[in-house]
């Protein structure tokens, strides 16, 4: 969104006459402040959360006072009798608002993997779409 903005604020100095320098020279500043930022945000990345026929994988935020390395994965494995189901875990209070963690749950092995950054619609579409059945 920054950089349309700014290659639309240099389109228009283009046909002003005379073209503001200041103006140029804010929004390269900018533009360099928006590359840093989307390098930073590519790289550090959020968490990432796989499915496929045979297990499910979540791999949460890479943690900041390690130097970038992420926590070790959470995962379910496929067993004969795996049906999937979600539970709230609850966290407590932080500040005014009470926090809660969604997981999700394989019934057989009771083995759990987060799901709250993803949501309940898209984990259970996406489990779905490779066969895990839900109880």
């Amino acid at each position: 969104m920054i950089a349309v903005v700014l290659i639309a604020v240099v389109v228009r100095q283009l046909f002003v006459h005379p073209p503001s320098a200041i103006v140029f020279g804010v929004c390269g500043v900018a533009a360099l402040l928006d590359v840093a930022f989307a390098w930073y945000m590519l790289r550090v990345g959020g968490a990432i959360f796989t499915v496929t026929p045979t297990d499910i994988t979540f791999t949460g935020r890479p943690i900041p006072h390690t130097k970038g390395k992420r926590p070790p994965p959470q995962v379910i494995r496929r067993t004969g009798g795996s049906t999937l189901s979600f539970r709230v875990q609850d966290k407590g209070i932080a500040g005014d608002q009470s926090q809660s963690l969604l997981k999700l749950r394989d019934d057989a092995t009771g083995q759990e993997v987060a799901a709250t950054a993803f949501g309940r619609r898209k984990v259970r579409r996406a489990c779905e779409s490779q066969g895990w059945p839900f109880s």
